[in-house]
C-alpha cells in the first residue's frame, strides 16, 4: 500500500472523529488526531502556510497583547500529546488529561487539514459545533495568560 501523507492524516483523523463521536477511547482520539495534525504541520510549513498551532499562539497573542515563546507555547499545547506517545520523563509516568483535550487536538487537525485541502468531509463538519460549543466554554486568551 502506498499511501500520501494527507490521506494518512486524513484517515486517521476520521477514525478519531469516529471514535469521538461514538464514546470510543479519548486517549486513542487524542493521539490519532495529534499524530494528523503533527504530520498536516509539517506539510502546511512546506507550503509556507501556518499550522493551526501557529494560529492559536497569533490568536491567543492578540487577545492578550502579550507575545509568547513559541517553544514554550508548543511544549505546553502538546504536552498531553506528547506524554500519550513517549515515556522519557518519569515525571510523567501518570499525567492530567483535562476534558476538552480531545475536542481541541481534533480541531488543530481538522484546521491543519482544511488549510491544505480546502475541503471537509461530513465527519469534519459535524466537529464544528462542538468547536464553536468548545471555544465559547474556554477562558479568553488574556484569562490563560494571568494564571501562569
Amino acid at each position: 500500500m502506498r499511501l500520501h501523507k494527507i490521506e494518512i492524516a486524513r484517515r486517521q483523523i476520521e477514525v478519531a472523529l469516529d471514535l469521538h463521536f461514538n464514546g470510543g477511547d479519548p486517549l486513542a482520539v487524542i493521539t490519532l488526531a495529534g499524530a494528523a495534525e503533527e504530520i498536516l504541520g509539517s506539510l502546511l510549513k512546506r507550503h509556507s502556510k501556518p499550522a493551526a498551532i501557529h494560529r492559536v499562539l497569533a490568536r491567543m497573542e492578540r487577545e492578550s497583547g502579550e507575545a509568547q515563546d513559541f517553544a514554550e507555547f508548543s511544549k505546553n499545547i502538546n504536552r498531553v500529546r506528547n506524554a500519550l506517545k513517549h515515556a522519557r520523563d518519569p515525571g510523567e509516568d501518570e499525567i492530567d488529561i483535562p476534558p476538552q483535550e480531545p475536542i481541541s487536538m481534533l480541531g488543530r487537525a481538522v484546521g491543519n487539514y482544511v488549510m491544505l485541502k480546502q475541503s471537509l468531509s461530513p465527519s469534519m463538519i459535524r466537529l464544528y459545533p462542538v468547536l464553536k460549543a468548545a471555544a465559547s466554554d474556554a477562558p479568553a486568551a488574556s484569562q490563560v495568560s494571568r494564571a501562569k
